[in-house]
């Protein structure tokens, strides 16, 4: 019975994430995609240097492009399914802990939280959360009276997946660390299986020191800088939008709870110390990373601390079980009730495949013509790398020979204090960038009249289940 509920979850999961799986790909993920994409395997391993990132997500995304072709699906049906991997192994995890019903549940909170909208983007971070996942369920029988040799290997093979998918995976294992010290504690021995499968494949990010080096000298906008509000904000965007529904949903489960009796039972769920100081520095990891990042002066994203979305689920879980004595009612319900929400904010009419604007504004194809129908011996600059990268890649032929980025590293820093972007005379050696890169001072002689087009709200962060909708508008 329980294999079917998750089979048919499963089909459910594919169905969720299909809108935007075959949306538009944005900025970042065209860089996976065109590495991902490269002729030789010797170009590929020169061009994963244009990214801060281990080779893996690329390494997944040759394969199925090989295997799918070129298309937006098959460059993230590696996260796509990575995500999946990372919710079965934590389903798992937590019906070993409590019950199959609340394993159910807690998988479920991961999909109802803003995260889930990394399973449908082509960049490393579901592979973190697949991986992870996947820790958590390995550790777990490592440290189990009953242990075998494959779950300290499967231990080995999940750590070394974080470290070759995300140089921030070496804070990912703090919290196995610390909660393997308190077993250790308890049980009075050093356990040197585990230990070895925990650090030895934290060696693996220290091969990419130098590329990190390469990327320190970039400056950020201000308002991506690390620092305690952004912590504040991480966890503010982590439940705003989900509050409502869970508040809804924690009702009827206590609702449900109270008719089948199970507020009446007694309340005999045991955390372990091990388990509590899992669950808490899972929590911490925010707090964790933007401290690392304050202390290198670089930026912080929610991205960066992904994984948050096991801590919380676990703990919404263990709380609900707790206060409905584990009651399975309750937790049937809570979850019925998130995945409807769920479901409504993924095929929703907010939540169809267009990637360029939100409902009721141009689509890209309505832009183009706009644009066309200017002035055709009018040079059009891109104020944002964004905007310049993804007009590039889907913009029609006479657009792209109108279409200009400007570098001036000074004026960069002077105007937009941030320089991102200044490396794209570099990709343009390396990727099949079709417009123009020029400096400013040389344009500027050359061209006396020109369109500058503009990127609404450049820099904002994904609150749904969609990258925010970027529109190409001319400024002057």
């Amino acid at each position: 019975m329980v294999s079917l509920i998750l089979l048919s979850l499963a089909l459910i999961y594919f169905l969720l994430t299909a809108p935007s799986a075959h949306r538009l790909l944005w900025h970042d993920e065209l860089f996976t995609y065109y590495i991902a994409k490269a002729p030789t395997m010797a170009r590929f391993w020169q061009e994963l240097r244009l990214d801060l990132n281990p080779p893996l997500e690329y390494l997944a995304v040759r394969m199925s492009m090989h295997m799918f072709g070129q298309s937006e699906y098959a460059t993230r049906l590696p996260s796509i399914l990575a995500f999946l991997m990372g919710s079965l192994c934590f389903y798992r995890f937590i019906a070993d802990r409590l019950n199959s019903a609340y394993g159910i549940l807690a998988m479920i909170l991961v999909w109802a939280t803003p995260f889930f909208s990394y399973a449908t983007e082509a960049r490393p971070y579901a592979l973190v959360i697949g991986f992870f996942g996947l820790t958590l369920l390995a550790w777990d029988r490592t440290t189990s009276p009953d242990r075998t040799i494959s779950s300290v290997l499967l231990l080995w093979f999940a750590i070394t997946g974080m470290m070759l998918s995300h140089l921030f995976a070496l804070l990912y294992v703090i919290p196995f660390c610390l909660a393997q010290i308190w077993i250790e504690i308890r049980r009075k021995q050093m356990d040197f299986l585990v230990w070895s499968a925990l650090l030895v494949p934290c060696c693996i990010p220290f091969i990419y020191v130098s590329t990190v080096r390469g990327y320190a000298g970039n400056e950020f906008p201000p308002a991506f800088q690390a620092s305690i509000f952004k912590v504040l904000g991480f966890y503010y965007w982590s439940l705003s939008r989900e509050g409502l529904a869970l508040l809804i949903s924690l009702c009827c489960a206590l609702a449900a709870a109270w008719g089948g009796n199970g507020m009446r039972r007694k309340r005999t769920l045991r955390i372990s110390p091990a388990d509590l100081a899992l669950i808490g520095t899972i929590l911490m990891l925010p707090v964790i990373v933007n401290v690392v990042q304050m202390l290198s002066h670089a930026a912080f994203f929610a991205r960066y601390a992904a994984v948050e979305a096991f801590g919380f689920s676990w703990l919404l879980a263990s709380c609900v079980a707790m206060y409905t004595g584990a009651s399975r009612s309750a937790a049937v319900v809570f979850a019925g009730c998130m995945l409807t929400y769920t479901t409504a904010l993924s095929l929703g009419p907010e939540a169809k495949p267009s990637f360029w604007a939100k409902r009721g504004a141009p689509t890209a194809e309505q832009q183009s013509r706009a644009l066309e129908a200017i002035d055709p011996n009018l040079p059009l600059v891109a104020a944002s790398g964004l905007t310049f990268l993804e007009m590039d890649h889907y913009a029609q032929p006479g657009l792209i020979n109108r279409l200009y980025y400007l570098t001036d590293r000074t004026l960069a820093i002077q105007y937009a204090h941030a320089t991102i972007f200044e490396g794209l005379p570099v990709l343009k050696n390396y990727f099949p960038i079709r417009a123009a890169v020029v400096p400013y001072s040389r344009f500027v002689q050359e061209h006396r009249q020109f369109l500058v087009l503009g990127t609404a709200n450049p820099f904002a962060s994904r609150t749904g289940r969609r990258r925010t909708s970027r529109r190409w508008l001319p400024t002057y």
